[in-house]
């Protein structure tokens, strides 16, 4: 892929973050780049500096006008959503629990405007001992709201689905890991970062949304941003949307330290991603902000790291953004329809079709970040045999 083609995308983008007036290098081709905006999630923050152009690189007027209703939509939907999240967060601390406002919405307030950065659901974390007085104090506040059964508690996080489509998702944990023991240790490094305690509810704690509902702290909320985005991108893509989060916290909360104190926020980043078998992925990651923005991560090195391996990465996730295809072995048209086709398999065939799934998959990674991929590959055919010896009847690829 020829990497031009998203100079403009990327200009409009670099424009929109720091209110820069940057020429686009090129004649731009909108239909092109409406397209990128949208694959990769970035379409407010496009939009919003697409309108400050020249006249001689401006849209012509009725994109331009689709461009403000664009932007105008995104603030009429944080007007609906503050009051929705005020109310979760008051009833979650009537029923004794303090929430976390994490991702999306959490890292809102780092950029120019907030309501440029689109979001999809809101995602509150309580932790896993405050997680079923959470869910009923949720759905007690929210009666209109269409709830998820009680099976879906026992997951990462509980949904409550409003009548316009929208979503509060309730965590019982942050991140799940390939393995348990995975699991244990992210507990370790989750439950003091974000509980209500003397060390994260001091003068320097971070709030969003005018102070309403925490945030996490620094170091470890970079690390959790990381790691959200690369298993989006091991799944479905990881969009530009989320390299410019990482690229925000990074300005805000890293480079303005002393020497000192940065050394410390290396030390915690490589202890964990060593632990995690994520080194790899954190330098591809770091390319991928540095030629987006400019912007040097924690524990960077130069370009010449794994060059090929990072043009791949980079080249891969600007063309899918958010939006890869996954190949379904089944037939099925989505992950719902393969679910359902795979209940009438009989169990041997799922387990070989979810092994194949396994494999390929691991394939995929392997040419990003070898280390990873054995380890999930290995981690997975675990999980495939002990769900075999409790004669689990699923498929889960």
């Amino acid at each position: 892929m020829n990497l031009s083609e998203f100079d403009n995308l990327l200009t409009l983008l670099r424009n929109a973050l720091d209110g820069g007036s940057r020429a686009l290098p090129s004649a731009p081709d909108w239909q092109q780049l409406v397209r990128q905006a949208r694959i990769h999630g970035v379409e407010p923050l496009v939009y919003d500096a697409a309108l400050r152009l020249p006249a001689g690189q401006a849209p012509d007027k009725a994109l331009a006008t689709h461009m403000k209703q664009v932007c105008l939509y995104q603030m009429q939907q944080q007007t609906i959503w503050l009051p929705r999240i005020n109310a979760a967060v008051e009833a979650l601390r009537k029923a004794g629990v303090e929430p976390v406002l994490l991702k999306g919405f959490g890292l809102a307030d780092l950029y120019p405007k907030p309501y440029l950065r689109s979001w999809g659901d809101a995602d509150i974390w309580v932790g896993v001992a405050n997680y079923h007085a959470g869910c009923k104090a949720l759905r007690e506040a929210f009666p209109e709201a269409i709830h998820h059964d009680q099976e879906y508690e026992e997951l990462k996080h509980y949904g409550i689905v409003f009548p316009d489509g929208n979503a509060i998702e309730l965590h019982r944990v942050a991140m799940d890991f390939p393995t348990p023991e995975e699991d244990a240790y992210w507990q370790t490094l989750e439950v003091p970062a974000l509980s209500c305690n003397a060390e994260n509810t001091s003068e320097d704690a971070a709030y969003a949304l005018g102070g309403l509902i925490r945030t996490p702290q620094e170091p470890f909320n970079l690390l959790f941003v990381f790691l959200h985005a690369w298993e989006h991108f091991c799944g479905t893509g990881m969009p530009l949307k989320q390299v410019l989060d990482i690229t925000l916290l990074v300005q805000r909360d890293y480079l303005p330290l002393p020497d000192e104190q940065k050394a410390c926020y290396d030390s915690y980043l490589q202890t964990h991603l060593r632990r995690f078998r994520l080194t790899e992925a954190w330098q591809l990651v770091a390319y991928a902000v540095n030629y987006v923005t400019g912007v040097q991560m924690p524990l960077s090195v130069p370009a010449s790291f794994a060059d090929s391996q990072c043009a791949i990465f980079l080249s891969r996730m600007l063309a899918e953004g958010q939006c890869r295809q996954k190949e379904y072995r089944l037939g099925g048209v989505d992950h719902y329809d393969e679910r359902e086709r795979a209940k009438r398999l009989p169990v041997w065939r799922r387990k070989i079709v979810t092994l194949q799934g396994r494999f390929t998959h691991a394939r995929f990674l392997r040419q990003f970040s070898p280390a990873y991929a054995r380890h999930v590959l290995w981690a997975n055919i675990r999980k495939g045999l002990r769900r075999t010896i409790r004669r689990e009847r699923m498929i889960d690829y």
